[in-house]
């Protein structure tokens, strides 16, 4: 079962064209999925994380409120593992929906059979797709359990009065069992970053970097010590080269 949110603020738009060519390339596909719709921005944010994320986004970009753009970037903290299509009259925006992380970009004057077969692609990267997992003992709302992230979905690890957590962009979990020396000797070489005594963090995540502190993609901020400060840009600089090159 996967789970496709479709959002555009023309709700004929929605249920003549991109629901009837989404549930033929679903049946070419040979999957099973809900569909979700949307005529507002804010409806699928808040609907996201009572899903627990959907598995593919379709967004229109020029929508009242929030735009596309400004959607999947809010959509992009609450997970980062989604496949995201932009739908559009302008085509002149595909240039500046790269910093999204789009799987497909489809102008609205594209032929039906066409698009059709850009869904079918797009499922079936997704069916390939795997996310790296990692199994946590924490505690969330009280609760102890067995928690499942996504590597990419954590923007950092702190360790506060000797008490370890895990911090997502919209949650904190506090973490049973773990010591950041153990954290570090794993996470380090994944992609984090230790910026400073108490904090690693996912490079992925952070926005910009100044002598204080990092600001995240989630509007978060993070102290750093000045003397990493000039390691930290170079790590960045790397994971940047890594995802252009």
């Amino acid at each position: 079962m996967i789970k496709i949110a479709l959002c555009d603020d023309n709700n004929d738009y929605i249920e003549n064209t991109l629901k009837p060519i989404l549930l033929s390339a679903i049946a070419k596909s040979a999957v099973i999925a809900e569909i979700y719709t949307y005529n507002d921005g804010n409806e699928l944010i808040k609907d996201f994380e009572k899903l627990n994320g959907c598995d593919i986004v379709v967004l229109d970009i020029d929508m009242p409120a929030l735009n596309g753009k400004e959607v999947a970037q809010k959509l992009r903290v609450l997970d980062s593992s989604f496949f995201l299509l932009f739908v559009t009259s302008y085509k002149s925006e595909i240039y500046s929906t790269i910093p999204y992380r789009i799987n497909a970009f489809l102008p609205k004057d594209t032929k039906k059979e066409d698009m059709e077969s850009e869904f079918v692609r797009v499922i079936g990267e997704f069916l390939r797709y795997k996310p790296s997992y990692e199994l946590f003992e924490a505690e969330d709302k009280g609760e102890r359990s067995t928690i499942r992230i996504a590597l990419d979905d954590i923007f950092y690890f702190s360790c506060i009065n000797r008490t370890i957590y895990l911090c997502t962009g919209s949650k904190k979990y506090r973490l049973y069992g773990k010591k950041l020396s153990k954290i570090a000797d794993k996470y380090l070489n994944m992609g984090f970053f230790e910026v400073c005594r108490g904090y690693i963090v996912n490079v992925s995540k952070i926005k910009s970097v100044n002598h204080l502190d990092a600001e995240l993609d989630n509007g978060e901020t993070v102290p750093i010590s000045r003397r990493k400060t000039k390691e930290l840009l170079e790590k960045i600089t790397d994971y940047i080269v890594s995802k252009v090159g």
